[in-house]
């Protein structure tokens, strides 16, 4: 009887559903009291606005940030610039979110949602009152009260609050409970008509993301993720030049190449060719250092250089070469090939001659991903090797340099097991003189050697890029995410230090490892990276890096676009689960019912001989 009893309890263990399943699709998704400190809005044609949030960030003074309270700044006006208007929101905000309607709500006792309805004049506020505050617009001219309308030389206002002028002030004034509004139009009268303006906003939004291809494998709840992480790429834009802000942070209020390439490729492959568009097209007109190469970051705002910032950088040549390429694919648009082609037979030739002139045949050093280092960086140098295959399939002649960078990359960089990051020249002493080699600088292992493999610098089923994964995965891990390299002191105690630890996990690095995983068909694996990425958001705000051990995002450069970049990137690039696929490590819970059904069948057996005993004696 007890045998029985022991055997229908192992039958119900069996048959519980979802406990036996080896590869979970993704691990959950849940939210987190994090919320961004900086935002950027765009009405995606010529106006953009930076919002500080008022949600400061950890040891503001000691990472160099300005004490913002909720504000609207930096109002950038398409062929004009910033304009002379700054809007104090007068809130002290507990919560911050940038929403699905793509408008910016702030929340703490009052409410206010910030609305910039796309391809419009009109900056709207919402507001939400439940005890009493004053909202003050500063600007350099002074205000004019006519009918209920209020008016400067570079703006006019609406609203249903009190409004009090105070020379270049004007002061919205919401003494009771209740909702109320403010229309802020520029260098056009007001529109008036609060309702049609969000209804346009809405149609416009939602018109816009209905455009994206959908990601056929992306678990549903990740979704709004992937729209999100889309629509904080298209404000992160700059609507009339086409460049792209690294990060509202104002720390990373510049456009960086290689993050903004990035930026433009998840925007192309998702399906909106007319943002990438603009990007391709400005940085083929970009400002160069006289050879054709691009400087490492431009002003946001105006496109112009950073000049002796992080140069020399060179891994922009081949992403643009990629880019331009990808795009070509997705849409055959010729004309876009022949307005694009000056720059890049330009950086082709300075490619091939470079390779051609060095003794290693390899394009020059520089500071490549990190801008940590001079070096021959295997980032670099693969960019470069991929862009120069792509190049050749547009019709270009650069077979023999393209093979020869990718065979000395191969010989030097390779380390019996993984990709050197970086290699430096040194002089080895011999009989016969001395000769120059390059070797590994530490740290020698890092995770960007993922990325080019993950593209298609070599297939993802060789020998070279097994080993490389599996190095760079088993010395990086950390919380479940992936370190750039070992003692990594940035966010820590090196620039910014809003990390208690060293080796924070970055977002861009686990989800280049989620890459690796989406193009293997490994689906399981590389959905619970994303996971991880969006459980270490901020309200779905993916951030640089995420604290090793206590695992909030670090706030400083939150949100990053080249995050939801590659968050978008890696869901489009999601396959069926494929049947030969184990996972790296088991399950937590398939160890525990291995466990539990272990426990079972001994207490069974045991009962068993017992009662065989018992029987025998009896």
């Amino acid at each position: 009887m007890v045998v029985k009893v022991i055997i229908l309890l192992f039958t119900l263990l069996l048959s519980f559903p979802g406990y036996f399943v080896i590869g979970t699709s993704s691990e959950s998704c849940y939210s987190n009291p994090y919320y961004p400190s900086y935002l950027l809005l765009s009405n995606w044609r010529n106006i953009s606005v930076w919002i500080p949030t008022g949600i400061q960030v950890i040891n503001r003074e000691l990472n160099g940030f300005p004490p913002y309270n909720a504000s609207i700044r930096n109002i950038f006006l398409g062929g004009i610039g910033i304009l002379n208007l700054t809007v104090c929101l007068g809130i002290n905000t507990k919560k911050a979110y940038l929403q699905l309607n793509n408008t910016v709500l702030l929340e703490c006792n009052n409410s206010i949602c910030i609305i910039l309805p796309p391809y419009t004049s009109y900056l709207l506020l919402i507001l939400k009152v439940k005890s009493p505050f004053n909202i003050t617009i500063k600007s350099n001219s002074s205000w004019l009260a006519q009918d209920n309308e209020f008016r400067n030389n570079i703006s006019w206002l609406i609203s249903n609050g009190s409004v009090i002028i105070k020379r270049t002030n004007l002061i919205l004034s919401f003494q009771k409970t209740g909702e109320y509004y403010a229309e802020i139009s520029l260098l056009v009268p007001p529109y008036e008509n609060i309702s049609h303006l969000l209804l346009l906003n809405d149609n416009s939004v939602n018109s816009w993301i209905s455009k994206s291809v959908i990601p056929k494998y992306l678990p549903k709840s990740l979704f709004r993720e992937y729209y999100l992480s889309l629509l904080l790429i298209k404000d992160d834009q700059n609507p009339y030049l086409g460049d792209f802000a690294a990060s509202p942070s104002p720390i990373y209020l510049y456009s960086w190449v290689r993050d903004s390439s990035f930026a433009a490729l998840a925007l192309q492959e998702s399906g909106h060719y007319y943002s990438a568009l603009k990007y391709w097209l400005w940085m083929a007109n970009a400002t160069s250092m006289g050879n054709g190469t691009w400087y490492t970051r431009y002003n946001f705002y105006t496109g112009k250089p950073c000049i002796g910032f992080g140069i020399p950088e060179l891994d922009s040549l081949g992403l643009f070469e990629i880019g331009v390429y990808n795009f070509y694919i997705l849409t055959h648009n010729a004309s876009f090939l022949d307005e694009v082609k000056p720059r890049l037979c330009e950086i082709i030739k300075y490619q091939i001659y470079e390779i051609l002139k060095s003794k290693f045949h390899l394009v020059p050093e520089d500071l490549s991903v990190w801008e940590d280092r001079l070096a021959y960086h295997f980032w670099t140098q693969s960019f470069n090797d991929l862009g120069l295959y792509d190049m050749e399939k547009l019709g270009f002649n650069v077979s023999y340099e393209e093979k020869l960078l990718n065979e000395s990359i191969l010989k030097y960089f390779w380390k019996n097991g993984y990709f050197a990051s970086a290699l430096g020249e040194s002089v080895l002493y011999e009989e016969n003189g001395e000769v120059e080699v390059l070797c590994p600088l530490p740290p020698a292992i890092d995770s960007s050697t993922l990325l080019p493999l993950d593209m298609g610098y070599l297939p993802l089923d060789s020998n070279y890029t097994n080993q490389d994964f599996n190095s760079v995965v088993s010395n990086l891990t950390v919380n479940g995410g992936l370190s750039r390299f070992p003692d990594d002191l940035y966010h820590y105690s090196e620039s910014l230090y809003d990390s208690c630890e060293p080796s924070p996990p970055w977002v861009i690095t686990t989800l280049f490892e989620a890459l690796y995983y989406a193009e293997k068909g490994e689906t399981n694996s590389s959905i619970k990276l994303l996971c991880w990425a969006y459980n270490h958001s901020r309200q779905g705000l993916l951030p640089e890096a995420v604290a090793p051990v206590k695992g909030y995002p670090l706030p400083t450069t939150s949100p990053l676009t080249w995050s939801s970049a590659m968050f978008i990137i890696v869901s489009l690039s999601l396959k069926p689960q494929t049947s030969t696929t184990t996972n790296k490590e088991c399950p937590k819970e398939f160890i525990l019912s291995s466990i539990i059904i272990l426990i079972i069948l001994v207490i069974s057996i045991i009962i068993y001989r017992k009662i065989i005993l018992h029987t025998g004696h009896s």
